[in-house]
């Protein structure tokens, strides 16, 4: 593979005091089975992919969850996880960091962005366990989806069930990876359970609703400490964005945030 270049990633810090401040209602929900880990530095974790409907006073919202639990409290930095939300078409169009504990805890939550465009809803996330020398990381089984209809008052329209659609059941049954002229792999981060390893570029929405690519480096940078971990966990609100690409890799065609938000039980 050709060497790409890499762009500083810009780091925003905004206090979104709404979401603390208003009131809402998880008015359904949707679950993968628990992913099960073996055991790692003596520990065994189970995490879920989730999505979650909200109604809020100004409409109903749809996020990705993540549970993950531990079989005993582990230290600060042992367990992290990225609460992912795709479209029916395989795009990820939500995203949180990777977020890892931040105190000894046996159990905690990872939110995505919420997003109020309606149309059905798959998560699929990642998990991050200390292993001593690094992290060890698996992808999680994906959620049922869930359909969201109606997103401007609190008479929300949802269904959520096990049928997938045609382009996800191809994605989840595809063994290897595009590749751009750059020798670069590209398509959906669904595939990953299946071909082993995430694409270069990862097929995504920006926030100006144009389908491109993120660079997977950008998504998740690489960390092996424990120390580094914590330092990625920022405070809750924390905004990081991203450059969305062309399937080149090359030219710059969007925006993409990704957001610290989690909850230590």
């Amino acid at each position: 593979m050709n060497k790409r270049k890499t762009k500083k990633v810009s780091t925003v810090m905004i206090c979104i005091l709404s979401l603390f401040l208003a009131s809402s209602t998880v008015l359904a929900n949707t679950a993968s089975s628990p992913y099960s880990t073996p055991k790692i530095k003596g520990h065994t974790y189970t995490f879920t992919s989730e999505v979650w409907t909200r109604n809020f006073t100004t409409g109903t919202t749809a996020e990705a969850v993540a549970s993950v639990k531990a079989s005993a409290s582990v230290p600060n930095g042992y367990m992290g996880a990225m609460a992912r939300l795709y479209t029916s078409g395989g795009s990820l169009t939500a995203s949180s960091s990777m977020t890892y504990n931040t105190s000894k805890t046996s159990s905690f939550f990872v939110y995505s962005p919420r997003i109020t465009t309606k149309t059905t809803y798959y998560a699929q996330n990642v998990g991050e366990f200390y292993n001593g020398n690094g992290y060890t990381r698996y992808t999680g089984y994906k959620s049922p989806n869930l359909k969201l209809s109606n997103v401007n008052s609190s008479n929300v329209l949802f269904e959520n069930n096990t049928e997938t659609s045609e382009t996800i059941h191809e994605l989840l049954l595809q063994t290897k990876y595009d590749v751009n002229s750059q020798g670069d792999t590209y398509g959906s981060a669904l595939s990953e359970p299946i071909i082993g390893v995430e694409p270069d570029l990862i097929a995504a929405i920006g926030t100006n609703g144009i389908e491109g690519y993120l660079k997977a480096e950008d998504l998740t940078p690489k960390i092996t400490t424990i120390e580094e971990a914590l330092a990625q966990t920022q405070v809750n609100g924390t905004v990081r964005t991203i450059h969305l690409y062309d399937v080149e890799g090359d030219n710059i065609i969007g925006e993409f945030d990704v957001v610290t938000d989690y909850k230590v039980e």
